[in-house]
């Protein structure tokens, strides 16, 4: 048998060399990304409303500015009015956590997670309630720094105020030969984050509500944190809205064993009403991307990039998608083509 030789060319070295040196970058580059990444997201989501506002004779540029100040102006009123109130009971439902566990099952938690976690609200319910830190650096603590939200917030009022401002972007990014392709799927990408964003935070709205109402009028302790806890965790599919319904059930049979029936079966009705109504009503146009993808895209992101990942996880996994739906019918195409010559 003859010797088999490996024959590369100076060419193909100079790739992987350029190639490597992309991948270093992009990893040096990673805030930055992550930065556009989220300024994306979120003129996204504002785009529908400063379109609509537009539609109605409103100067884009105006629209804009009475969006980002609204939005703001809601957070900062509920981070200095709602968000105290629940922290407290949060606090209160963390240090009373083991106590609940083992009224309701005879179980015992670990005492390192739940003390480390309990310091750790602790410590944020004290700073919060003493006045010592703002709303943007609350934001900041979350994200990565105050420059990091400030970046966010200009990037996305720069693009959101021109109207085509990320298309605009794309098309200065990639090449001639590959702009309609990137366009069209910077649009399906966008339609169905926006469908989800919309969909998912009245869902949220609506599920958080319901359980707060329903626990006060029976008598729950820490009603509210169960409330919010209810609607954030309504952003997992299928385990969400199970954690938040068994959390609820513990708390209420550490109390009787009738108001432990009794928030188990409002959750059942909660969750029939969610399925049968609410998500056919308002998920009608949601992404259509699987529950299972959502959770990994969720749990993987919190993992690779913190809260950041978390708020990019569902984008990322659309985009991902639609990739992979043009990518099968790009086949199919060619299989179609092939089989009819």
């Amino acid at each position: 048998m003859g010797e088999k030789t490996l024959d590369i060319s100076w060419r193909s070295l100079w790739r992987v060399i350029l190639m490597l040196g992309f991948v270093v970058a992009l990893f040096m580059m990673r805030e930055t990304i992550a930065v556009l990444l989220l300024a994306l997201l979120v003129s996204t989501i504002f785009d529908r409303p400063v379109d609509f506002l537009e539609r109605k004779g409103i100067p884009r540029i105006l629209g804009t500015i009475l969006m980002y100040l609204a939005t703001l102006i809601v957070l900062a009123i509920l981070f200095y009015t709602i968000i105290p109130i629940a922290v407290i009971e949060i606090n209160n439902l963390v240090k009373n956590l083991d106590s609940v566990i083992a009224e309701s099952f005879g179980l015992n938690l670990p005492t390192d997670p739940t003390s480390i976690i309990n310091a750790d609200i602790q410590e944020f319910t004290t700073v919060l309630l003493s006045g010592g830190i703002s709303f943007i650096e609350v934001l900041g603590g979350l994200v990565g720094g105050v420059t990091f939200v400030l970046a966010v917030l200009v990037l996305s009022f720069y693009l959101t105020v021109s109207k085509d401002g990320v298309s605009d972007f794309l098309i200065a990014v990639f090449p001639e030969s590959m702009e309609d392709k990137i366009l069209d799927l910077y649009q399906r990408t966008k339609k169905r984050i926006g469908n989800w964003f919309q969909g998912q935070m009245m869902l949220s709205l609506i599920v958080g509500t319901t359980v707060f109402i329903g626990l006060t009028l029976l008598d729950i302790r820490f009603a509210l944190a169960l409330a919010l806890t209810a609607a954030v965790f309504e952003l997992i599919p299928i385990v969400g809205p199970i954690f938040a319904g068994a959390l609820a059930v513990s708390v209420a049979l550490s109390q009787s064993i009738t108001l432990g029936i009794s928030v188990l079966v409002l959750f059942l009705i909660i969750q029939q009403l969610e399925n049968n109504i609410l998500v056919p009503l308002v998920m009608r146009k949601s992404t259509g991307v699987h529950p299972v993808m959502i959770l990994v895209a969720i749990l993987g992101g919190a993992q690779i990039a913190g809260f950041v990942g978390v708020l990019l996880a569902v984008p990322v996994a659309v985009f991902i998608q639609e990739i992979g739906e043009e990518w099968i019918n790009v086949k199919s195409n060619r299989r179609r083509n092939r089989l009819s010559v």
